[in-house]
């Protein structure tokens, strides 16, 4: 249910920013930029800046406000916050894990909560234009962290079916917080 949430939350602001007029933005004073400008910007690997492309494919409009691309990168992690989750979900809801596995994602079903929640408290500012608020750099350290406290619990699993997605999803929250850093203020 979560993740339909968000999807549609998600869905609904895109469709809200795609249809401001080009070079406009959201949020006052914020900078205006192609998509390839603001993955250019945000992405210091191959890997970065090809993830980065694929989270904004729906931005329709050539040039936005760095607001837009922060908020769709927040969203895209959200999305796949919740598809892990639901995979853990599913894997706990089995019964049959043994008990160091089953551990483990019980470890990853509390940080995905937190990081998703910390993930929305970031769209949040985001829709609210409250970046130059507080430390909004540090807000997505943490969900990072979030995240890799999964990570650090699974990678010791033989053949953890979480560990993929959740490199993937440490991905997007890095991603995330890059693109978030093209708004002043964010550290």
């Amino acid at each position: 249910m979560a993740g339909i949430k968000a999807a549609v939350f998600f869905f609904l602001h895109l469709a809200i920013f795609s249809t401001l007029p080009p070079f406009s933005t959201a949020c006052p004073d914020v900078p205006s930029m192609t998509v390839e400008q603001a993955c250019r910007k945000a992405s210091g690997t191959l890997l970065m800046y090809d993830l980065c492309k694929d989270a904004m494919r729906d931005v329709t409009y050539p040039s936005n406000g760095v607001d837009l691309y922060a908020l769709v990168a927040a969203k895209r992690a959200l999305a796949s916050y919740a598809d892990t989750a639901h995979a853990v979900d599913a894997l706990l809801a089995g019964g049959s894990l043994p008990g160091a596995d089953r551990d483990a994602y019980e470890i990853c079903k509390k940080s995905y909560g937190e990081a998703t929640d910390t993930m929305n408290s970031v769209a949040a500012v985001l829709v609210g234009c409250r970046f130059m608020e507080g430390d909004l750099g540090q807000v997505y350290r943490d969900g990072v962290a979030q995240v890799e406290t999964c990570r650090d619990a699974v990678r010791s699993l033989p053949a953890s079916p979480i560990y993929a997605r959740n490199l993937v999803d440490r991905n997007m929250a890095a991603l995330a917080y890059f693109v978030g850093r093209l708004l002043a203020g964010v550290q």
